[in-house]
């Protein structure tokens, strides 16, 4: 009686179950590839910080080119101190005030004085410094560009290849339910015979044992449906509680369009993997440029105006009123032409120079290591995609006879003319077709993402999806 009521039980558990499943796929509504890679896309935060450090590298562009602006100081002092000049030499070393005029053996009292300044600095020939260094920021900005170009393609890539997981687990998951069903008609079936003494009981437990089974492998593939349902939510920001994939992409007639996807036998020169190790390559060569601007001599002009007085007398007098030493009484400009090298920067520049030889060397190889995967796996992609091509029009006809040969089993079971394990047999086989079905479709439609990536096709693949 305890066996009994178990098994219904698990009967009633299994009927809920799949009335759930029924109603969950009847009620949702599908996120097509296009939407949810556009979605990521538009809301993935990685995106987002590499847009904000493309406009960085606009701005420092703006920046570098302020390089070039002269330097004009005014300043405008108000002093009070003493004058004791002492004969001899110093390094100032910039922090030592200045005490002009001539010695004197007498500690002189406070006076007060004024002077206003305009300094000029312009470097008007830097041997294409400037230039280098314009053409370096703009070369990092290309990177920035790059980067972000690079990480839209790759995450387009992930969400194409997650969307993809998710539509071949939610069909296995549809897969699992219908076994699941016909392990439940089995074990139906099974009991009214042995109930009518047709057949031995041990066919009972046995067909409960594999409708248990059976359940167990739905509940295993509603598990690994959810786990990627809840990735796709995270990247494009979507709930998709109530959302499935979109099953039309799965049609034979668009997977087995050959036109879908261009034959490529290599990866586009400008592809966004390529292109972010080119511009990083480019980038070091600007800045080796920029090094060897860096220590040349350059020309430059100077000028300063200044105005000044002070409380001290021509004649050495110093006045009681401190007051005396505001008003402007001198007024001098002092203009030239510069010529400034370090002859020592030699070393750093030669230093500094084969130290950015090495780094792009290493670039360059960076750029062909990556030419050659690429190139691999198109081809790669290329091959793989024929032979899938011919096993997804082959697999129907193992599907077709494995329904054909499940519902002949059932019948002569029912008929008495064989036994259960005949009928599991052929319910393992039609199980086993279904799988490879959909594995099979998973596997073209993610060759032909591939190929479309790798030829820069990628857009238009995705057109082909888009609801």
């Amino acid at each position: 009686m305890g066996n009994k009521n178990n098994r219904s039980a698990c009967v009633l558990q299994g009927l809920v179950l799949l009335f759930i499943s029924m109603s969950f796929t009847a009620a949702a509504q599908t996120l097509n590839l296009y939407d949810a890679v556009n979605s990521a896309v538009a809301n993935y935060p990685l995106l987002q910080q590499r847009q904000a450090e493309v406009a960085a590298g606009r701005a420092h562009v703006n920046t570098v080119n302020g390089n070039r602006l002269p330097s004009l100081t005014l300043q405008d002092q108000l002093n009070m101190g003493t004058d004791n000049s002492l004969q001899g030499a110093y390094f100032s070393l910039g922090i030592v005030p200045s005490t002009p005029g001539s010695y004197t053996n007498v500690q002189n009292s406070p006076n007060a004085g004024n002077i206003a300044i305009s300094l000029l600095k312009c470097e008007f020939y830097t041997f294409g410094y400037y230039n280098a260094q314009q053409k370096e920021a703009k070369a990092q900005l290309a990177v920035n560009e790059a980067h972000l170009n690079s990480d839209r393609y790759v995450l387009t890539e992930n969400i194409v290849s997650l969307y993809l997981d998710w539509l071949k687990k939610y069909r296995l998951l549809q897969i699992q339910n219908e076994n699941m069903q016909r392990a439940q008609v089995i074990l139906t079936s099974i009991r009214a015979t042995v109930l009518s003494g047709l057949k031995p009981g041990v066919d009972s437990s046995t067909a409960s044992a594999a409708y248990s089974d059976a359940r167990i492998s739905y509940l295993q593939a509603l598990d690994n449906y959810n786990y990627d349902r809840i990735n796709i939510a995270t990247y494009t920001g979507i709930n998709t509680a109530s959302l499935v994939p979109d099953t039309s992409i799965i049609a034979p007639s668009l997977l087995q369009n050959t036109s879908l996807v261009q034959r490529s036998d290599s990866v586009i020169a400008g592809h966004p993997l390529l292109e972010m190790y080119q511009k990083q390559y480019e980038q070091q060569l600007a800045d080796n440029n920029t090094i060897s601007k860096k220590y040349l001599p350059r020309f430059g002009f100077d000028g300063a105006t200044w105005l000044r007085n002070s409380g001290i007398s021509p004649a050495g007098n110093y006045p009681d009123n401190l007051a005396y030493g505001m008003p402007d009484s001198k007024y001098n400009y002092l203009f030239g032409l510069t010529l400034t090298y370090n002859i020592f920067d030699l070393k750093h520049r030669h230093d500094e120079l084969v130290e950015g030889r090495y780094m792009a060397n290493a670039k360059q190889s960076a750029l062909q290591t990556q030419q050659m995967s690429l190139n691999a796996m198109m081809q790669q992609a290329n091959s793989t995609y024929a032979t899938t091509l011919e096993k997804l029009k082959e697999i129907p006809v193992q599907l077709y006879s494995a329904r054909q040969a499940y519902g002949q089993q059932m019948a002569l079971y029912r008929s008495g003319l064989n036994t259960l394990i005949d009928v599991t047999n052929a319910q393992y086989v039609l199980l086993q077709a279904e799988t490879n079905y959909v594995i099979t479709q998973d596997e073209l439609l993610q060759l032909l993402y591939i190929r479309a990536g790798l030829g820069g096709q990628l857009d238009t693949f995705l057109q082909n999806f888009k609801r």
